[in-house]
């Protein structure tokens, strides 16, 4: 997807990074709510975490370890998208553990069993179950809302799928760093994009 935003220029995905964070910024602008606002804080941390993850020469010789500072905005992106539905949670009143948590779960345990068996880069392994944590919360607290909220809220499901799809594109990454399999790394590009726009839409007001 990103080689459709290749405009004036620049690099397809910096445009549509930006571009996304641009969305959140003016629906938080138009909605400023407590949820609008952690959402767009996240897609904007999202942005630059994609920037340093663009392998421009100029950021990689300042910045040594500049996958570890991307996936650090991007765990702290995925940390307020956690806040963001749990508080959508707490204001439903709703339980937080049912039957979407206990499916988010058992997706992570499948990638952190697949990712150990297959891990060639063990200097990157800690990194990676440390980003696990982080998204399976993310993931566990968007599907719990979806699964107790999907019949009274229609973007419930929208927001799970954006959650999904999030998980996806950190996973082809993660196979590509741990493992050296490239082979799906054309779909980050479509999978990110989709799973923010669900989320950042599918987290209403």
């Amino acid at each position: 997807m990103n080689r459709y935003f290749a405009w004036f220029g620049l690099r397809g995905s910096l445009v549509l990074t930006v571009l996304m964070s641009a969305y959140a910024l003016v629906l938080a602008a138009a909605f400023p709510t407590p949820v609008r606002l952690l959402c767009a804080a996240a897609m904007v941390l999202s942005s630059v975490g994609d920037v340093f993850l663009m392998h421009e020469p100029w950021i990689e010789r300042r910045f040594p370890n500049y996958f570890t500072i991307g996936a650090a905005f991007f765990m702290a992106a995925h940390l307020l998208y956690t806040a963001c539905f749990a508080l959508k949670i707490r204001a439903q009143g709703a339980a937080y553990w049912n039957g979407g948590a206990a499916a988010a779960l058992l997706i992570a345990a499948v990638c952190f069993l697949y990712f150990t068996a297959v891990c060639k880069n063990p200097k990157l392994y800690p990194l990676a179950v440390a980003y696990l944590c982080v998204i399976t919360l993310n993931c566990m607290t968007v599907f719990s809302y979806a699964w107790s909220a999907w019949r009274t809220d229609g973007l419930a499901i929208p927001a799970a799928v954006g959650a999904l799809s999030f998980l996806l594109s950190d996973l082809i990454i993660g196979l590509g760093s741990l493992a050296g399999i490239r082979s799906y790394d054309h779909l980050i590009w479509w999978l990110y994009p989709i799973g923010q726009i669900l989320l950042i839409t599918g987290a209403g007001r």
